[in-house]
């Protein structure tokens, strides 16, 4: 069975140019500011300080990157929403 591929136009600029980024993304990007933080280490002061912190916002991201399924991103105005996105509600006068 073909998984089903997620999309929406932009509901800011309408625009058809969507990237889907799923936990899997986030979770690369997380590995990579982590190894990043480490190799970092070896500038003195300076590393010694972006290190651990790279190291620590790579592991918030890795933490929460389960969170980030169907959300996609506007390749024009760089918006990001999770799909399917709420309708605004209608009023009737």
């Amino acid at each position: 069975m073909p998984k089903k591929e997620i999309w929406e136009p932009c509901p800011r600029c309408g625009s058809n140019r969507v990237q889907s980024r799923g936990g899997c993304f986030m979770a690369i990007t997380a590995l990579g500011l982590i190894s990043i933080g480490l190799w970092i280490l070896i500038v003195p002061i300076l590393g010694w300080i972006a290190g651990p912190l790279l190291m620590i916002i790579g592991l918030v991201i890795l933490v929460t990157s389960p969170g980030s399924k169907n959300q996609l991103q506007c390749q024009d105005c760089h918006n990001t929403w999770k799909y399917p996105h709420p309708q605004e509600a209608e009023t009737v006068d």
